[in-house]
């Protein structure tokens, strides 16, 4: 039998991966950096925006809590925004939103997987 709470473990793993390349990507797109071109990272982000919504799916058939369930959500939105804040017709600020809400997504995925992590070291009831 397929146990669904270490594949919750495991997408949220695998997302804070997918985070490092896509900050990996966003660096050999910066021109100071050899601008190999910024399409990877556009792509990979579309691709990135899979994982929260396999995460909130396996998360409630866990019955991980409404907790990890709104931090999922938050997740998914925060992932949902960054092209918008990316978008070059918006003024700098609004661009530099971009780079720090990755920042956030990070950070709040890491504490998704912490608390997936706990999900899967409590004893079987």
């Amino acid at each position: 039998m397929l146990n669904m709470t270490l594949v919750f473990k495991l997408l949220c793993y695998l997302f804070l991966v997918a985070v490092a390349i896509q900050f990996f990507l966003a660096g050999l797109g910066l021109s100071e950096l050899g601008d190999k071109s910024i399409e990877a990272h556009r792509v990979w982000g579309f691709a990135l925006y899979l994982i929260p919504m396999l995460m909130f799916g396996t998360a409630i058939s866990v019955k991980a809590g409404r907790v990890t369930i709104g931090m999922i959500v938050l997740l998914f939105v925060l992932v949902g925004m960054q092209p918008l804040w990316a978008n070059f017709s918006n003024p700098i600020w609004v661009r530099s939103i971009h780079v720090l809400a990755a920042l956030v997504i990070y950070v709040l995925g890491h504490h998704i997987a912490q608390r997936a992590g706990r999900l899967t070291a409590a004893p079987a009831a």
